[in-house]
C-alpha cells in the first residue's frame, strides 16, 4: 500500500514557502556557479591540449546545469576537433548533436551557430551551412552577429561583392558595430582596398582598444599603404600588393563564457 499524505503538509505555511524558496534560488544559484568553474576549468584544459581532462569538465559542468549552452557548446567543441584528427564520423556526429543542443537552448549563440556551419562546410554539406545562418539571420533581423558570419561565409567562398553589401546593411542596423567593422575590414581587405580597411580596423579599435589581431591588422596596413603611392587615393583600390586569402570559417576554439 501508498502510505497515505498527510493533509497538514499539501498546504505549507506562508514563512516555509519563502524559505524553500530562498533556498532554491540559493541551489540554483550555487548550481550555475559550480557549472560556470567547471566550464571555465574545462576551457583551461583545452587550451592547454589536456582535451580528456577538458571533456570531463564539460560534463561536470552539464550534469550541475543541463541548460548551460556555453559548456554544451565547448563539449561539442571537444568531440569536433577530436573528430578532425581522427577522422571518426561517429565523434563528429556527437559534436554536431551538441552545437544543435547549444542553439536549441540559446538560439542567439554566435559560436555554436558558426562551429555548426564550420562542420556542415567540412562535411560537403555547403548549402545547409547557409540555410542554417540565413535562418538565423531572418528570425533576428536587427541583430548584426548572423549578418556578420553569412558575410564571412560569402567570403570564404569568393563573394566579396555580397558579402559587403551584407556587412554595409548591418553597418546601418549599428554604425558601431565591432564585429561588423572587422570583418568589412576583412572584406576590403580581400579586396586590394586597403585604405578603406585600414579605416574601418581603426574604427573597430577606436570603439574596443583590447583587440590585439585588429591592431596587428592597423600596423601591417599602415606598413604597406606608406609605402603605395595611392595611399591618398579616395578608395585605396589602387595597389599591387598580394592579398592573404581569408581564413577558413568556424573554429574549434571554446567559447570562453566566465
Amino acid at each position: 500500500m501508498f502510505p497515505t499524505i498527510n493533509p497538514s503538509l499539501r498546504y505549507a505555511s506562508i514563512p516555509l514557502v519563502a524559505a524553500l524558496v530562498i533556498l532554491n534560488l540559493l541551489l540554483a544559484t550555487g548550481c550555475k556557479l559550480g557549472a560556470n568553474r567547471h566550464n571555465a576549468i574545462g576551457c583551461q584544459a583545452y587550451n592547454q591540449g589536456q582535451i580528456t581532462t577538458a571533456i570531463a569538465e564539460f560534463n561536470k559542468a552539464i550534469e550541475m546545469n543541463p541548460n548551460n549552452a556555453d559548456a554544451i557548446y565547448n563539449l561539442g567543441a571537444s568531440y569536433y576537433a577530436i573528430g578532425k584528427q581522427t577522422k571518426n564520423l561517429q565523434t563528429t556526429q556527437s559534436a554536431e548533436q551538441l552545437y544543435r543542443r547549444a542553439i536549441s537552448i540559446d538560439d542567439q549563440h554566435q559560436d555554436a551557430h558558426r562551429s555548426l556551419a564550420a562542420l556542415l562546410i567540412e562535411t560537403g554539406q555547403e548549402q545547409y551551412a547557409f540555410d542554417l545562418i540565413n535562418s538565423w539571420k531572418n528570425r533576428y533581423p536587427a541583430s548584426t552577429e548572423p549578418v556578420v558570419e553569412l558575410a564571412k561565409l560569402y567570403q570564404e567562398y569568393g563573394d566579396n561583392s555580397r558579402a559587403t553589401d551584407l556587412l554595409v546593411d548591418a553597418l546601418k542596423i549599428n554604425p558601431n558595430d565591432v564585429q561588423v567593422l572587422a570583418a568589412m575590414g576583412s572584406v576590403r581587405e580581400a579586396q586590394g582596398q586597403f585604405a578603406l580597411a585600414l579605416d574601418s580596423y581603426i574604427r573597430a579599435l577606436q570603439i574596443d582598444s583590447k583587440q590585439p589581431q585588429i591592431a596587428a591588422k592597423v600596423s601591417s596596413l599602415q606598413n604597406q599603404l606608406a609605402q603605395l603611392p595611392s595611399y591618398n587615393s579616395p578608395t585605396g583600390s589602387a595597389t599591387k600588393t598580394a592579398t592573404p586569402a581569408p581564413a577558413r570559417y568556424g573554429s574549434t576554439t571554446p567559447y570562453q563564457n566566465f
